[in-house]
């Protein structure tokens, strides 16, 4: 039935050409101009339909009789005839198959525009909208100009036609250009790659809604052809089955596009069905490119070089591509498959020949291509077809070709105009060049691939897809710092290290000077509110959870990681989630407004103030660990050969994280084994003779799961650790350092805040917290204790108010979702999420101490982002802060506190400080417990005699036995550790090795 449409609609159409050509020869120019102009136009419409002959022809003949209708129909005497006449031969000058192509195009959107002069919205709405449907398809196929704005241009004039082109009103042309939308954002340069794609398939499914099978065939069959193609591409779901569902799309439209009833667009899913097959993952890779060999030829039997040069070229570059990578030779189903008498031998000879018989295919089919795509007149077309052809050289083993191409395309597809296609032919440079040797062709290669992604994730709005976008090629990065070291650039080394890490937790860091003064937008503080509203109600139901459960209650002392115990949470949770991201979308760095550039070696280099200090900087590679030596004025490495990511990081997670969070008990016996292989396999005193013999100072920028590592602890032998001969501070990234370093130390007398026992369920964290406001004078005005005081919104005020915070109470981390790691307190939790919102700006934070369990703990993403409380109030603007890496005994943080602050106050660095602290509380013997203890006792004593004053119910009273009883539980728990066989009672490494200070000195 439809050939014999097709049949009547090709006969019809020369009837009608025919006629026309008749009626030019009754109305001449001279004696009838406005009939002949109108027999010209209706000529020109004839031919650019036309079916029969050659199309390169019919399209010539239909510009000629347009230009010849326009001498008569001239904008100023018929003003809509020339507009229409103008839209049609924009159309011609689009389909043009003669002359230069980025020409025609140019022609095309010059004949859409003056048709806009005539065709307002006001005037011709319907014009209007078709006439911007039309140009954006011409900005869309392009060729001159910058393809990235050319496709944003095309993506504008889509929405607007859809402003008129309603779904209710033109049902018809609204699914029309829904379809052409989502072929736009299929090939969007800008913005993010994965949700442009998703975009495209919401466009091209709404299509679907109107053009049905039924109603609109044609219609509904290039929908699914354009379905099919975004599917192919899809990032979102399983690869797999995106490729399944395009071969589904691709035949569904062959029911309606047959070779016999639309033959060019028959073969357009040909030769797209070919692309699927060659990437399937499904079934077995012979067949499927077998399957793709066989859709190209097809497609060829109809695209041919005379009719249509651009679709013959393209198809040609695909099958050289099926060739390149075919496992079959001609004649051969397969080498298991082949007549049995046949020695291995014969099978091998005749394996290479096929090969050798498929990969001269292929480079005909690319050398056929490169006759339409030049470098001239298709620049971005031209560039694949040479990294295509470096992949055949790459095959052949000739890599100076191989490289010699691969640059040629990177002369076109630069990170900022093409990043996707930069990226690959990047990648395929470095890796070409790598597998050679040959480290200084490689950097280039990587060089250009990072760039692309960093471009990529700039031009990206989501969080979530930032991360990924990194994820994905945080290979590329690998091997660039591979590279580098291979070909002594030690310093670009270092400084692509430090390009991959800890970018998340770099971008909020990045947002913070913008909200500092407080200016919070309207739209942010309204979401700020609904997320903390949120964490309120999360708060309720966790508390009415652990109300009906007590086994539900989580101590100090517990692992710190908890679930959504109810579906109501669990909701709860998802919505804070989604608020999260409308927050993160407004960020500032998020949003464009704000570039992050990561560090030089140079700037690096700037946050070393002195000859005895030194960064390591630790990176693992598949095969090893590289740690970065940067001193003042030298870098050097060293190489942990052979403890790489399946070694050394797995076996830490497995060894330590691992344990840690399931027996804890076996955790705690096995730490001093631990750490005496960790400092076997990096190497330790081999890095300290070789590199650091006259430094004093380390700060340490760990990978992966060696954040999670109290280095301080590894031992050096004799019963000395690193942190006795050095002292010690971390920082996630050197960009994390220099965020610190640019904000300064904070001018003038500090105020001093804590915060004591928010759930009442630890006194020793009172006693520590009244120790400390001895030592710094601290009023009662600046002391958050227990349920009635220590509430989340007068920690928030404290905060904010004070120079340095202690907090001493209840915290969890959440290893499996870091935002939801908390602090405890009276009446609900603070949780990182919070944290890193611009509704917690603290640019007045000098010093936070966290003596929580857990809250230098997390598990980096392989993006390597450490987003634990520590960090997050760094990001919040706090210099530095003291944490732990794991659940902490509460006497022991106490009395570690406490001899911290007491260093502090004599005027010792942090660092120092902290190392102090550790050795004393480290070697504290029983006399010096005694000797605490028996000072302990006197203040029960006094506090028991002071409370007798009073007369019992009074706040006096009630105050004073309150201290009575804490220094009460205080003896109570001395006492076991003074009577001891042990002389050392808090020698183990659980009890002083947690703590960790970050940021300034």
């Amino acid at each position: 039935m439809r050939q014999f449409s097709l049949g009547i609609k090709a006969n019809n159409l020369e009837i009608a050409i025919t006629g026309y050509e008749v009626v030019t020869t009754i109305f001449t120019r001279e004696a009838s101009p406005e009939n002949w102009a109108m027999a010209q136009y209706n000529l020109g419409n004839a031919y650019r339909e036309r079916i029969l002959d050659k199309r390169v022809s019919n399209l010539e003949l239909a510009i000629q009789c347009y230009d010849r209708a326009l001498q008569v129909y001239t904008n100023h005497a018929f003003p809509e005839y020339w507009a229409r006449i103008q839209s049609n031969l924009g159309t011609a000058y689009g389909n043009r198959i003669i002359g230069d192509k980025a020409s025609n195009l140019e022609l095309a959107i010059e004949c859409y525009n003056q048709a806009l002069q005539v065709y307002t919205r006001e005037a011709f709405p319907q014009n209007w909208a078709g006439t911007q449907n039309n140009l954006g398809t011409a900005y869309g196929n392009r060729i001159i100009g910058d393809k990235a704005s050319n496709l944003e241009l095309a993506i504008e004039c889509y929405n607007q036609a859809l402003q008129v082109y309603t779904r209710e009103a033109f049902p018809q042309e609204w699914g029309g250009t829904q379809n052409n939308l989502g072929n736009a954002y299929h090939s969007r340069i800008l913005g993010d790659r994965k949700s442009n794609l998703d975009l495209a398939i919401q466009c091209l499914e709404a299509a679907l809604q109107v053009c049905t099978r039924e109603a609109f065939p044609q219609e509904w069959a290039r929908t699914q052809n354009h379905l099919g193609l975004a599917y192919r591409d899809r990032i979102s779901g399983d690869q797999w089955s995106n490729l399944e569902l395009a071969i589904q799309c691709l035949e569904a439209a062959l029911q309606v596009y047959t070779c016999e009833a639309f033959p060019q667009a028959w073969a357009a899913i040909q030769s797209n069905l070919g692309v699927v097959y060659c990437d399937r993952i499904l079934g077995d890779k012979e067949s499927s490119l077998e399957l793709a060999i066989k859709c190209y030829k097809r497609a060829l039997q109809i695209y041919t070089f005379e009719d249509f040069p651009y679709q013959w070229a393209d198809t040609q570059t695909n099958l050289g591509n099926a060739y390149r990578d075919r496992i079959l030779g001609d004649g051969v189903s397969s080498l298991e498959s082949a007549d049995s008498q046949r020695t291995m031998g014969e099978l091998f000879v005749r394996s290479i020949i096929d090969s050798a018989s498929n990969l001269k295919s292929a480079v005909q089919c690319y050398e056929m291509a490169l006759q339409v795509y030049t470098r001239e007149g298709f620049p971005r077309n031209w560039a694949g077809i040479q990294n295509n052809l470096g992949l055949y050289y790459c095959k052949l083993q000739n890599i100076p070709e191989a490289l010699q191409v691969f640059r040629l395309a990177l002369a076109i597809h630069s990170p900022t105009t093409d990043p996707v296609e930069c990226l690959k032919t990047g990648r395929n440079l470095g890796n070409a060049a790598f597998a050679a040797t040959l480290w200084t062709e490689a950097t280039q290669g990587y060089a250009a691939a990072i760039d692309a992604i960093e471009q990529s994730r700039t031009w990206t709005t989501s969080e979530s897809r930032r991360q990924e976008i990194l994820a994905e090629s945080i290979g590329i990065y690998e091997n660039m710092v591979q590279a580098c070291i291979n070909n002594g650039q030690l310093e670009k080394a270092i400084e692509t290290v430090e390009r991959s890490r800890s970018k998340r937790l770099v971008d909020l860091m990045a947002s913070n000077d913008l909200y500092q003064g407080g200016e919070i937008p309207p739209e942010v503080k309204a979401l700020l509110q609904q997320f903390d509203g949120l964490q309120q109600r999360i708060d309720q139901e966790r508390f009415k959870y652990n109300s009906d459960n007590k086994s539900g209650e989580i101590s100090k002392g517990d692992r710190a990681s908890f679930q959504a115990k109810t579906q109501a949470i669990a909701s709860l949770e998802a919505e804070k989630q989604q608020i999260w991201e409308q927050l993160r979308r407004l960020d500032p760095v998020l949003a464009g407004e704000i570039q992050v550039i990561a560090p030089d070696f140079s700037a690096m280099q700037k946050l070393i103030d002195q000859p005895t200090t030194a960064i390591l900087s630790f990176y693992s590679t598949s095969n090893d660990t590289h740690i970065f030596v940067l001193r003042k004025n030298q870098i050097a490495c060293h190489t942990c050969t052979g403890e790489g990511m399946a070694t050394l990081q797995s076996w830490i997670l497995q060894n330590w994280l691992k344990l840690y969070v399931e027996d804890g008990n076996t955790w705690k016996s096995q730490i001093s084994n631990f750490l005496v292989e960790l400092a076997q396999r990096l190497q330790i005193n081999d890095l300290i003779s070789q590199h650091l013999q006259d430094i004093t100072e380390l700060i340490l920028v760990p990978h992966l799961a060696l954040h999670q590592i109290p280095f301080a602890a590894l031992p050096l032998g004799e019963g000395q650790y690193l942190g006795d001969k050095f002292l010690i501070r971390y920082t996630p990234s050197c960009q994390v350092l220099e965020f610190c370093q640019q904000r300064g130390e904070v001018e003038g007398n500090l105020t001093y805040g804590t915060v004591e026992d928010a759930t009442e369920d630890l006194p020793v964290a009172n006693f520590e917290g009244e120790q400390i406001a001895k030592i710094y004078n601290i009023p009662e005005s600046d002391r958050l204790r227990g349920r009635s005081q220590a509430t989340t919104s007068n920690y928030r005020q404290m905060a904010s108010r004070v120079q340095v915070l202690h907090s001493s109470h209840h915290a969890e981390s959440c290893l499996d979702n870091p935002l939801n790691s908390q602090l405890k307190l009276a009446d609900g939790n603070i949780t990182l999420g919070q944290l890193m919102t611009p509704g917690w700006r603290l640019p007045n934070l000098s010093d936070v101490f966290l003596s929580c369990c857990e809250t230098g703990l997390g598990v980096p993403e392989i993006t390597d982002d450490i987003l634990t409380l520590s960090t997050g109030f760094l990001c919040a603007g706090a210099r530095s802060v003291v944490s732990t890496l794991w659940s902490v005994d509460d006497l022991a943080t106490a009395l570690f506190s406490i001899f911290y602050y007491q260093h502090r106050q004599q005027d010792k660095s942090r660092p120092e400080s902290l190392q102090q602290a550790q050795i004393k509380l480290r070697e504290l013997n029983k006399d010096d417990i005694k000797k605490i203890s028996s000072q302990t006792l006197v203040a029960w004593k006094e506090t028991k005699s002071k409370r007798d004053q009073y007369q019992p119910g009074s706040s006096d009273y009630v105050e004073c036995n309150r201290k009575h009883q804490i220094y009460g539980v205080v003896i109570g728990q001395l006492n076991p550790h003074k009577n001891s066989l042990d002389e050392y009672a808090f020698s183990h490494h659980r009890y002083w090795a947690a703590f960790t200070c970050q940021g300034l000195r």
